[in-house]
């Protein structure tokens, strides 16, 4: 696997993560590594049981887990993390700039909803649990013992992660956020395969009940769009093929609101505050 991809290449977020730990003949082996092996073996040989039995596997002992940290202990002395800035600050205001190929970000930022569930995910936030606060895909490696696959959860400094006070619910939606953005353009549709229904599934099994709202979906599909389209729209200057990758995010908030919008009138744009084209 390519270590820095461009982050519109067929799996997108799977490439563009870097390893928390070193060499892959270690016992553990960095998540994104497992996950593309067996993507790679699904596209070469298909999607065998045997093959999808691995992949829910990992979702699964991924889940486990998450689980696990957030049933832990809350020490007395846990620090209580910063609200997501998109709770804090809100969709800045330098979407309006953006050209019309990023996709449907006037129509994300004009719907009703799209306030209503950050006012929603804010006022219902409840940080009372052990949480790692960014659990995405790439922060977990994967140890195999005996034919049994544990996951492992890391700090974004590749330590081990002891957890900090906040909102597991977040944790959830971030990992299904993650899955659906990294993994599930790797799968080939007709496979049948929904990576991040797998995790919650997973997750419940597990036992776990820190199940986002909607509304927490759609703030967390939010901070995923604003944060791959500072890094491909406003730090870079994008092509064709990242500016269709930025129409694919922005049209996922959309798409949990229940929205159909098509493309959009100079009306409708002024309605949203951007600028005219």
């Amino acid at each position: 696997m390519t270590d820095v991809a461009h982050p519109v290449d067929r799996r997108p977020a799977l490439h563009a993560v870097q390893p928390t730990h070193g060499s892959t003949d270690l016992p553990r082996r960095p998540l994104v590594r497992e996950l593309e092996d067996v993507v790679e073996r699904m596209h070469e040989l298909g999607p065998s049981p045997r093959l999808r039995a691995d992949l829910v596997s990992m979702l699964g002992s991924w889940a486990s887990a998450l689980v696990g940290l957030h049933r832990s202990r809350v020490s007395i002395t846990a620090a209580e993390p910063a609200l997501p800035w998109v709770l804090e600050d809100g969709l800045p205001a330098w979407l309006d700039d953006l050209p019309v190929e990023a996709g449907q970000v006037w129509a994300v930022r004009a719907h009703p909803a799209t306030q209503r569930a950050l006012d929603r995910t804010l006022a219902g936030w409840s940080a009372v649990q052990n949480t790692h606060g960014d659990p995405g895909g790439d922060v977990v490696t994967i140890e195999r013992e005996h034919g049994t696959v544990r996951a492992h959860l890391d700090a974004a400094d590749g330590s081990p992660c002891r957890g900090v006070l906040g909102d597991p619910r977040w944790d959830v939606a971030t990992a299904a956020d993650w899955l659906a953005v990294a993994l599930g353009p790797a799968l080939d549709p007709r496979w049948g395969i929904d990576p991040a229904a797998t995790f919650v599934s997973r997750y419940r099994a597990h036992g776990g009940d820190a199940l986002p709202s909607r509304d927490m979906a759609v703030a967390r599909t939010l901070t995923t769009a604003v944060e791959w389209t500072a890094q491909l729209a406003v730090l870079s200057e994008p092509d064709d093929e990242a500016l269709a990758w930025l129409s694919g995010l922005w049209s996922r908030p959309l798409a949990l609101l229940g929205a159909s919008v098509g493309s959009p009138t100079g009306d409708a744009r002024r309605r949203a505050g951007a600028p005219p084209v």
